[in-house]
């Protein structure tokens, strides 16, 4: 039985909307924005993501939310719905975005804003082949089985960082969206 249903989904609506995020204020980053795109399907609730390709100038070969640079003025949350429909084809007009996560700051320089959506409605997928190679789902039950997040110990710059492991299958999820991931997933808990 599914423990992540519609109504923890109304729930996750109102912790979300009762909880302003943290935006931070740091205009010597780049400006970035990612969905995380929640899809109905028969057996539940999925969350979508994407495989970057290897000639990505960051995060290459990552796996990943929908997301990329904000342009110009745009806002955050237009970025995360145009980045969306450019890397996947989810066509914008199909998603609705429910609440902001926490911004981060990656170790590439970039200030990212996580907003957490449901996709209304289901369509081929379509990807954006210099940007992505692989689009795949992973119910929301199994990120939240027992073994998830795996904390690992990873190098970075003559240090050694947490960093949280998610693992469906041969897919194994980490780095800037394991951390985004591990905050949404944070909130369901709440919510089940």
């Amino acid at each position: 039985m599914a423990r992540f249903d519609d109504r923890a989904l109304a729930r996750l609506r109102e912790l979300i909307a009762a909880r302003p995020a943290i935006e931070i204020d740091a205009p010597q980053f780049r400006r970035a924005a990612v969905l995380i795109p929640l899809i109905a399907g028969a057996d539940g609730w999925s969350l979508l993501f994407t495989r970057r390709a290897e000639n990505m100038a960051a995060h290459s070969g990552q796996i990943a939310f929908p997301g990329g640079g904000v342009e110009g003025s745009e806002l955050f949350e237009d970025a995360a719905r145009r980045e969306a429909q450019e890397e996947v084809g989810i066509p914008a007009r199909h998603v609705e975005i429910f609440g902001r996560l926490d911004d981060l700051i990656t170790n590439s320089g970039f200030l990212v804003a996580p907003f957490a959506a449901v996709v209304h409605e289901r369509s081929d997928y379509v990807m954006q082949e210099s940007e992505v190679v692989e689009i795949f789902e992973v119910p929301v039950d199994a990120l939240l089985a027992e073994h998830n997040p795996e904390v690992r110990y990873v190098s970075f710059r003559n240090r050694r960082c947490p960093a949280y492991f998610y693992h469906h299958g041969r897919y194994e999820i980490w780095g800037l969206t394991g951390r985004m991931l591990k905050a949404f997933l944070d909130l369901v808990w709440q919510a089940i």
